[in-house]
């Protein structure tokens, strides 16, 4: 199949840096990078060894941060034999994680620490040259030959696929390159990180083939210098461009984290996350005013899986994700639909698998968990609030609940929209309803309702007065 040709744009000015990923004149990924403080994957930190654990074979590292990094002895390139003869307390050392920290556990790290490039990836412990298998033996044979003249010592090296696209001097300048970054890291007293994997733009860039990107497009002429010094083999793809606000992120971000995508020709997608899984439906409202028939609906299906497929990765869904197509009631056709759906998401960088259509006329399909999905970063988690109705109903129990109260009166605010809700719902005065002085008085500032005071009347009444405000004891 013809590798898909992506233009990638770089917003790199901002404290925010974003990625935009273009195929075929489509924009198919958005990916945002936020400073954080937490480990990220591939970054490279100057450790301390605090605990070596002989019972578990493994080593509790400081890295900087509150809880210490676990590593194992099989990611100790030199621990030949156990662990305690090859670490000691106090030592240390450079290490690169492999997992983020997640609840109480510390980041998951490794002492066989690499630094990639776009055809090759360096490794000062690895001592020995690996080829992926996808090239051909001769070939994979004359790179190792190449390669093993440039590395000395303890160093290794391994060969990606993409290598066979370009020249051998192309290579060799690029470990060059990877060998003088890893000589130059800093050597700090304290533990810390002393290189960090930007998710944008290194690994963005490295993400893809070299050879199906036409252009990089970057912000700042400063960090285009930077990336070409760093990528000599994309050297003549960067290219500096003074975007300002061209691109619309805002507008990315607001149709990203949006339930709802139109399709063309009417209908659209209703994209749901919950804990298990992301449920997608192809709403057909607008279609089914239209032609009718088997053959149509199927039609109708394919447009729809290219846009699901497409959303899939801009908004980098992982995990379970169903969906529902408009009916067929044809098993051939459901057949030829998830051959269809499979061709869709072939170019996805991400493994993602389509299993087939259930009984129900669910397709299910999995797609390995990447970064964060889009959702999470942007928006905060999804909260139920109560309706208004539901909000009046739980005011007036508040208010009969402190019927026992030794108060004699009481200042309530609450907010218009309450406020209206309560004389459509609740024909009664709940002042009527309960023993004390009841003063209310509307507050747009107010979340829902809120009780001020309580107290003698003669100090509540003396309240309103000193605040000035206007109150309805007939609430």
């Amino acid at each position: 199949m013809r590798d898909k040709m992506r233009t990638i744009t770089l917003h790199t000015q901002s404290t925010e840096q974003i990625g935009i990923v273009e195929e075929n004149g489509q924009v198919v990924e958005v990916v945002f990078d936020r400073p954080g403080e937490s480990a990220r994957i591939g970054s490279i930190y100057k450790g301390k060894v605090i605990k070596v654990h002989a019972g578990m074979q493994a080593a509790f590292v400081d890295i900087g941060y509150e809880k210490n990094a676990f590593l194992r002895k099989d990611a100790v390139p030199w621990a030949k034999d156990k662990i305690e003869s090859s670490l000691t307390e106090g030592e240390s050392l450079y290490v690169q994680v492999l997992k983020e920290p997640f609840d109480d556990k510390g980041a998951q790290v490794s002492a066989d620490v690499t630094i990639p490039g776009l055809y090759t990836v360096y490794q000062p412990f690895g001592t020995s040259v690996s080829v992926s298998r996808k090239i051909d033996l001769e070939q994979g044979k004359q790179l190792k030959e190449m390669l093993s003249q440039v590395l000395e010592g303890t160093e290794g090296a391994i060969i990606r696929t993409a290598a066979t696209e370009v020249e051998v001097s192309v290579i060799q300048e690029e470990m060059e390159t990877l060998k003088k970054l890893w000589t130059t890291l800093p050597v700090p007293k304290k533990p810390q990180c002393v290189w960090e994997d930007r998710l944008v733009p290194d690994q963005l860039l490295r993400k893809f083939p070299v050879h199906t990107i036409k252009q990089i497009g970057v912000d700042d002429v400063q960090v285009a210098n930077k990336l070409r010094a760093r990528f000599p083999g994309a050297s003549s793809l960067i290219e500096w461009k003074k975007q300002g606000g061209s691109l619309p992120i805002s507008q990315w971000q607001d149709a990203l984290t949006s339930r709802r995508v139109a399709l063309d020709g009417g209908g659209e997608l209703i994209i749901d996350r919950t804990e298990a899984m992301t449920v997608v439906d192809v709403n057909s409202a607008e279609y089914q005013s239209n032609k009718t028939g088997k053959s149509h609906t199927y039609e109708v299906n394919k447009q729809a899986a290219v846009e699901i497929a497409r959303q899939i990765r801009l908004r980098n869904l992982s995990g379970i994700i169903v969906v529902d197509f408009i009916s067929m009631q044809d098993v051939s056709l459901e057949k030829k639909l998830v051959q269809h759906m499979k061709k869709q998401v072939a170019s996805d960088p991400v493994k993602t698998s389509i299993y087939g259509i259930t009984k129900l006329g669910l397709m299910e399909v999995t797609r390995r968990r990447d970064r964060n999905n889009v959702m999470d970063l942007l928006t905060e988690p999804e909260s139920r609030t109560y309706t208004t109705d539901t909000k009046v109903y739980r005011l007036e129990r508040d208010l009969l609940g402190l019927e026992a109260s030794s108060s004699e009166a009481i200042l309530l605010a609450v907010h218009p929209d309450l406020y209206e809700a309560k004389k459509r719902l609740l024909s009664q005065a709940i002042s009527s309803k309960i023993p004390q002085e009841l003063f209310v008085r509307q507050d747009a500032a107010i979340l829902d309702y809120q009780i001020e005071l309580e107290g003698s009347e003669d100090m509540v009444r003396e309240a309103i007065m000193n605040r000035e405000y206007c109150v309805d004891n007939l609430f």
